[in-house]
Formats: C-alpha cells, structure tokens, sequence
C-alpha cells in the first residue's frame, strides 16, 4: 500500500496484489524467450487483473471508493486506489 499524500493529508491509497512467485515466471519466460506474448506474462496478466476487479468490488461492497488506479496514475497499472473519501452505501 502507499498513501497519496496531498497537502499534509492523505487524498487516498494505492493498494497492489502481488504473487512475488507467479510475477518472476512470468517475467523469466519473457526475458529467455525475447517474447513479450509468453503465455506465462499473459497468465500473469489475467490474475492480476482479475484481481484488481476483485478488490474494487469487495471495497465498494465495504463502502469506499474504489477505482482502477490507471484513473488516477498511468503509471499505476493494475493497482486499486481507494479515496481518502467513503461513500454511503457502497453504490459507487
């Protein structure tokens, strides 16, 4: 995690999954091979993309808002980032 910090407050909050394991795989098929379409990056990928759903919808569901972090930050990619603002219900 890593906090946004705007102001001297905090604005929001990076939040990243990782599998330290199945990124190495990944990253070692694709520099062996020279082969950015490896099939263990793309295996990569989907997890962690599929996860960066997940998350969003388990905070949502808690009341917080949540967005894919490449909203915020291009550079963010596959990280949540939750604002430092809840919201009520969970509708957003």
């Amino acid at each position: 995690m890593e906090v946004d910090d705007q102001g001297g407050r905090a604005a929001g909050l990076y939040i990243r999954w990782s599998a330290p394991e199945l990124a190495e795989t990944a990253m070692q098929a694709v520099t062996e091979r020279q082969d950015p379409t490896a099939p263990e990056w793309k295996h990569y990928s989907e997890v962690v993309l599929h996860m960066q759903t997940a998350l969003i919808a388990i905070l949502r569901l808690s009341g917080f808002t949540a967005v894919r972090a490449e909203e915020i930050d291009d550079v963010a990619e596959g990280d949540v980032y939750v604002r430092g603002d809840a919201v009520d219900g969970g509708d957003s």
